[in-house]
Formats: structure tokens, sequence, C-alpha cells
């Protein structure tokens, strides 16, 4: 019994010894950005599985913040923010109504476009065992968790974005300046004008129909339609070839009203600003489906095409 005892209080004791964390972790996203994730209670909404997952069901803001932090709850959890400087944060995050104490310092990563954060944490041997036990068992879960998010451009930009290399290509282009309010008839007549070219110089056409707006003035569009083919023949009729050279495309997906997708035109210029790329050329629209937009309501699945550097 008096074993049993002593054993007992020696590991009350153990699990009161204390012990310092270190860890880091490094994320693909400007400094700038990682930073922001941190600050605001709505960004941390955003990444954060359980609290996203909580605000999505009950779609109640149970944040509180003001100038130095916020506090956040859920069922499952607590996390109260305290901003210490612009890039210092200290977390204390409830579970299970233990207390864990975070601090997360943001620096620019060693390489171009990362972040380093580093986390540091006074913990015990029991809190330790806990944790483990639950399933934040990680001190590098909640950086894990935005680096998750952050890198994944579904997730964090609203629309599958993603860097390509592509093979040099021909493209018949119709080009014309248009009535702006001509657009979507005179788009579908540049596509029959390229298909009946391309089947009198038997030429084969490819996947791929294009096209790009050029605002002239308030009420005309410079407007290039393209249709990928297997050759080059010289220009005629109205009909020009260009030689679009191979390299790296940034690409973006969309499928919706044609009105809407300046959402992804948005998305993709923050996401070259994000991770330092430059435009070649102006961007151009591929559509999925092999027709072009009939109206601005009209459902299209297409593609946004930046070459850059």
């Amino acid at each position: 019994m008096k074993t049993t005892v002593i054993a007992l209080v020696l590991l009350i004791i153990i699990g009161f010894i204390p012990f310092r964390q270190h860890a880091s972790i490094d994320i693909r996203a400007n400094y700038f950005d990682v930073c922001q994730q941190f600050i605001s209670a709505n960004n941390w909404k955003r990444w954060q599985p359980d609290i996203r997952n909580e605000y999505n069901l009950t779609k109640q803001d149970k944040s509180v913040a003001d100038s130095s932090g916020f506090l956040i709850n859920t069922p499952e959890q607590t996390l109260k923010v305290e901003i210490i400087n612009a890039n210092t944060f200290k977390v204390i995050r409830t579970l299970n109504h233990i207390d864990h104490e975070y601090f997360y310092t943001v620096i620019p990563g060693s390489k171009n476009n990362t972040t380093t954060v580093m986390v540091d944490v006074k913990n015990n041997v029991g809190k330790w065992f806990l944790l483990k036990l639950s399933s934040s068992g990680s001190i590098l879960n909640i950086p894990e968790e935005l680096k998750s998010f952050i890198e994944n451009a579904r997730l964090y930009y609203g629309f599958n974005i993603r860097e390509k290399n592509v093979d040099e290509s021909y493209l018949a282009v119709k080009k014309e300046t248009i009535p702006a309010k001509n657009k979507y008839p005179d788009m579908a007549k540049a596509v029959k004008e390229l298909h009946s070219f391309i089947t009198q110089n038997n030429i084969q056409a490819l996947p791929g129909l294009f096209s790009v707006g050029y605002p002239q003035k308030t009420d005309s569009l410079q407007l290039l339609v393209g249709i990928t083919v297997d050759k080059k023949l010289n220009s005629t009729g109205g009909i020009t070839f260009m030689h679009m050279p191979g390299g790296k495309v940034l690409v973006g997906d969309y499928k919706g009203k044609y009105s809407e997708r300046q959402q992804l035109y948005n998305a993709m210029e923050k996401y070259m600003q994000d991770h330092a790329l430059l435009k070649q050329i102006a961007p151009f629209e591929r559509y999925l489906d092999n027709k072009p937009p009939a109206s601005d309501d009209d459902i299209i699945n297409m593609q946004l095409n930046y070459p850059v550097l």
C-alpha cells in the first residue's frame, strides 16, 4: 500500500515537471500573407478546421476581438490569440478544460516566397501526455493546418490554380474590332468562319477554343478568337496564324455564369503577386466545351491562361 502511494505521488510530481518544446515549419507563401492569417479572427475561421466547421454549421460568429487580440469559442475548444507584435503571437488553446500555451513567431523563409513559423511551448509532462492522446497531439498542429490551407490554391484562392509548362502551338485566329454590344454573336460568327477555313484548307483542329478581348473605346472591343491547329499556313482571308511559344503558363479553372468569371481573374492576379510571377502577355480564355459563351448568363466551363515568367 505504501509503495503504491509513493508511486502515485511520484507520478503526480513527474506530471508537473516543466520543459520547453521548440519546432518550426516552412510554408510556401509570402511572409505578409502568413502573418495576416494569425492576426485576423476571420482568417482563423477560414483555415482552422475546427473553427471553420463549427462556424459553417451554426453560421454564428462566436469571436470577441479588440486591438490586442481576440477570443474564439467552439464546443470543442477555445482559442485566445494575443498579438504580441507584427510577427509574434501568443495562443492559448483550451482543450478538455486544460490550457495549452503556444508562442508563434513568423519570419521570412530561407527560400524565395517561403515563410517559417517557429513554435515555442512551455509544457509539462502531464499536459504533454494528455495532448498526445487527443487529435491535436503535435505542437505543430496549428501551423500544419495553416500550411495545408494556404498551400492549397482551391482553399486559399477559391479556385483550382496551378503552374504548368506547355509545348509550343499554332492558332488560327480571327481578329476584328467590333461594337462591344455585339460581342457574343460576333464571337459565334468568328468560330464558324474559323471552322470553315480549317475544313477548306485540310488542317486539323486540336482541342482548344480561345478568345481574348481588348477594350478599344467605351463602345468597342478588339476581339481575337482562336482555334488550336496542327500546323501553320499563310495568313489569308481575314484569318491570321499565330505561333504560341512553349513555356510556363498559370492556369485557373472556372465553371459558372460567364458574367461572374472576373472572380477568377482577381484570384489569379493575387496568386501571381503572392508567387512573384510576371505576366508575359494578356491572359486568354479557353472554352473546354469548344463553344463560346452565348450571353452573360451562359454557364461556361473554361480555363483562364496567363503566360508567365
